[in-house]
């Protein structure tokens, strides 16, 4: 896993790309053949204006970071930093949950709404994933006649690699910040300094991208 690195899935980002597209073939349909009046554009407006702020808030802004000091999740409107050494478990639900420690004795999950759980790939999960399949002979070929000059790698690692393969994506991602986590929380035992604590705060633009259309629609649909 790289120093930095933004994990989301692709439906989101897709489904936002198709609305923008959408927005932009209504305002020059409406800007060649005109409005029917005035009040008419006035709520269209204001429901594009709110539909596109929930798809923003919603789809293209949800995202995970990961970088070398731990994890920021970027939620519909809050954003979580969460430092490695107080990230306790990384798991599944409906969607990846990050469990970490607040304090000497509070605890605290965060659901990256970005990393999405389907409901098929969760009963997968549920069912379990079939045994991973034995190494191929060929790539223990491989492996065996490495040059002794290079680091041999254990014979878990291609098992671990299969067995990531075989999981749904989200769970997958799940897998490696949970194996990175655990990790850090071992490079950091030995430090005195206390970590960092985790943070949570509100993305007030995020939240005027949805409260503001929804006033001017209710103020234009009043009036």
């Amino acid at each position: 896993m790289t120093e930095r690195e933004t994990l989301r899935l692709h439906p989101p980002v897709i489904l936002w790309w198709v609305w923008a597209a959408f927005v932009a073939a209504n305002v020059v349909d409406y800007a060649v053949q005109g409005l029917p009046s005035a009040r008419f554009g006035a709520v269209l407006a204001a429901i594009l204006l709110l539909v596109t702020g929930l798809a923003y808030t919603l789809a293209l802004r949800p995202k995970v970071v990961v970088d070398g000091d731990g994890l920021t999740v970027v939620n519909p409107y809050r954003v979580h930093r969460l430092p490695w050494p107080r990230i306790t478990s990384v798991d599944t639900g409906e969607w990846v949950r990050v469990r970490y420690a607040a304090g000497a004795a509070d605890a605290g999950v965060v659901n990256c709404w970005a990393l999405y759980v389907s409901t098929r790939a969760r009963r997968k999960l549920a069912v379990g994933s079939a045994p991973v399949p034995a190494v191929p002979r060929r790539l223990r070929g491989l492996v065996a006649s490495a040059p002794s000059g290079y680091a041999q790698p254990t014979s878990r690692l291609p098992e671990e690699a299969l067995r990531l393969a075989s999981l749904p994506v989200s769970a997958a991602l799940a897998a490696r910040l949970d194996i990175r986590a655990e990790k850090e929380r071992k490079r950091a035992a030995g430090n005195p300094a206390e970590a960092a604590p985790a943070t949570a705060a509100w993305s007030w633009p995020a939240v005027a991208a949805v409260a503001v259309p929804a006033v001017i629609l209710l103020v234009v649909a009043l009036v």
